[in-house]
């Protein structure tokens, strides 16, 4: 082979070695390039919302914002149709007793409208003026340790027939002559009455009492000489359910009397006591051929018992006191004992 030729070869061989990878380099690039222009085509639909991740820390408060403008107002409680609650002012007792009365004569109650007032705690002072009670009105306090009606006069409470005065306490006090409570007209229940007098003292007057009166606490004081006092005056019939009567004649000469009977009256399970004055009697019956009967009672009075011509005094199941019965009346005390616990005799002594 010529020299010529086989120079001219060598070269050739030497740039296939040199300028090859180069080459081949370039040839791929131009070829990655034309991939990467390819034009790009519509874009799919997207694909479903995957699950909710977990809730970050809660960041601090922020500040509190204005207030708002105010609602409107509830729907108030069902108004009482029959019943009148009175309430105590900051004004005083006496205040509060003008109200009470001006509240009782304002009701227009009947049979088929019966009210009820109903008082809360506090201290309702009359004066002079007795409350009046109206028929077909029911009076009831918060209770006889906190619900006080106060009087100064002749009488502190009168009650019409058809009324119950019940839960309270009522007080007459009358520094210049008699002195009483509560005249009842109707009934009475769970009531303390107290009266404290000169010439004369009567805690309850059962005037003409339509229903029972029941674990009433009923006492009287008189101060003057020869005065009369009684715990309850059964005037018109009562029945006397519970309770204490209690009647002291501070003086010494004049009269005490637990239940001072003027007509048929019926006791049960109560305490009767009179202390003072010269003669001081339990049960004093001075009706018209009229029976008072006790049961199951405690009769506490050293003048033992008063029973007016005509009529008659039972007592069974009770203590007594054991003292010859007074007056020509007719007086039976079977199965009773004395505060010995000795038996009594059939005629009470």
């Amino acid at each position: 082979m010529p020299r010529n030729r086989i120079y001219a070869l060598a070269v050739l061989v030497t740039i296939a070695v040199v300028a090859g990878p180069a080459l081949a380099k370039t040839v791929q690039s131009h070829a990655t390039k034309q991939r990467t222009i390819t034009r790009i085509g519509p874009r799919g639909p997207r694909g479903a919302r995957g699950a909710r991740g977990l809730r970050g820390v809660a960041g601090a408060t922020g500040p509190a914002g204005a207030p708002g403008a105010p609602g409107a107002n509830g729907g108030g409680a069902a108004l009482l149709l029959r019943t009148v609650v009175v309430s105590p002012s900051a004004v005083g007792p006496s205040a509060d007793g003008a109200l009470l009365a001006a509240t009782l004569a304002a009701i227009n109650a009947s049979a088929t409208s019966p009210y009820l007032v109903w008082i809360e705690p506090g201290v309702y002072d009359l004066g002079t003026t007795p409350l009046s009670i109206p028929s077909h009105v029911d009076v009831q306090g918060s209770g006889q340790d906190v619900t006080t009606i106060e009087g100064e006069g002749p009488l502190a409470v009168l009650t019409a027939p058809g009324t119950e005065l019940r839960q309270l306490t009522v007080t007459d006090t009358n520094t210049s002559g008699s002195a009483e409570a509560i005249d009842a007209g109707g009934g009475l229940r769970d009531v303390t009455a107290t009266a404290s007098g000169t010439s004369a003292a009567t805690a309850v007057l059962a005037d003409d009492p339509t229903m029972p009166i029941v674990d009433v606490n009923a006492s009287a004081t008189a101060s003057a000489s020869s005065s009369f006092v009684q715990a309850i005056d059964t005037q018109n019939g009562a029945q006397i359910d519970g309770g204490s009567f209690s009647a002291t004649e501070q003086a010494g000469v004049g009269q005490a009397a637990a239940v001072f009977a003027e007509s048929a009256t019926t006791v049960s399970d109560a305490t009767l006591r009179a202390t003072g004055g010269a003669t001081p009697y339990p049960v004093d019956v001075v009706a018209t051929s009229a029976t008072v009967a006790v049961s199951g009672s405690t009769l506490i009075g050293t003048g033992g018992f008063f029973v007016a011509a005509g009529d008659t005094l039972g007592v069974g199941a009770s203590q007594i006191p054991g003292v010859a019965t007074s007056g020509s009346g007719l007086a039976r005390c079977p199965a009773d004992w004395l505060a010995s616990y000795a038996t009594a005799a059939t005629d009470c002594s």
